[in-house]
């Protein structure tokens, strides 16, 4: 039987993975691949990358670490939202899990990047430009596939903003952000595979997803969520 002490316990711990996988994407993106790949200069990037290794390790880990993370908030979630309606529960850590899978495969971009980067210092300047092309290709597929992995992200995000809505367990205002951010993941990562040149006019609008996602950690951390609203008279449970 699952308490109220193990509902509290379980949202807290879902809100402090949140908020890892928040560090660990913020650090990721903007303190090393912003800070190393430079988008139009493949020899630039090659000579960031090869200077700054062990940035770009730790960055790789940081990703890494914030996968393991997702997987838990998955788990995390559909424990609390089950009792709401398990199949959309279910649906919505499905997602995520994809979403999960997704950039876990896509970290092998990463690893070739670095790869061709040290391996092209190593080589000399024969070598440097061939290799400067493939670290920069590595790193453009990388962004492609992590854009995919953010349309499951999207789904799954508008579905925990619907169940967290009705059920009421946290404020409307956030399951309502949750939802936005759903919308701002989805317009997002489908710009960047069908129209690429949209994709930078939409970048402003993760900031809502930002917000969004961190207001509904910390209401996680510090108040948990409420119990789930009565279901209505005459509706099927799940």
């Amino acid at each position: 039987m699952v308490t109220s002490q193990t509902t509290r316990s379980i949202a807290r711990l879902s809100g402090w993975a949140y908020l890892g996988i928040i560090a660990m994407g913020l650090f990721a993106e903007f303190f090393v691949r912003m800070r190393l790949v430079e988008a139009d200069d493949a020899a630039a990037t090659l000579a960031n990358i090869a200077a700054q290794a062990p940035l770009f390790r730790a960055g790789l880990a940081a990703d890494a670490i914030m996968v393991a993370l997702d997987i838990a908030v998955a788990v995390g979630l559909y424990a609390l939202l089950r009792p709401v309606d398990r199949t959309l529960a279910a649906l919505a850590a499905a997602f995520r899990l994809i979403q999960a899978a997704v950039l876990a495969a896509n970290l092998a971009n990463m690893a070739s990047a670095l790869q061709w980067a040290t391996a092209g210092v190593a080589g000399g300047a024969p070598s440097l430009p061939a290799a400067a092309t493939m670290t920069l290709a590595s790193l453009q597929l990388h962004r492609v596939v992590y854009d995919l992995g953010l349309i499951f992200f999207g789904l799954a995000c508008l579905l925990l903003g619907h169940l967290f809505r009705v059920s009421r367990q946290v404020p409307t205002l956030i399951a309502i952000g949750l939802s936005v951010a759903g919308v701002v993941y989805l317009l997002g990562s489908f710009a960047v595979v069908l129209a690429p040149t949209l994709a930078p006019r939409l970048e402003p609008m993760y900031a809502l997803t930002l917000a969004a996602e961190l207001a509904f950690a910390l209401r996680l951390v510090t108040k948990g969520v409420r119990e789930p609203a009565p279901e209505p008279a005459g509706r099927p449970t799940t």
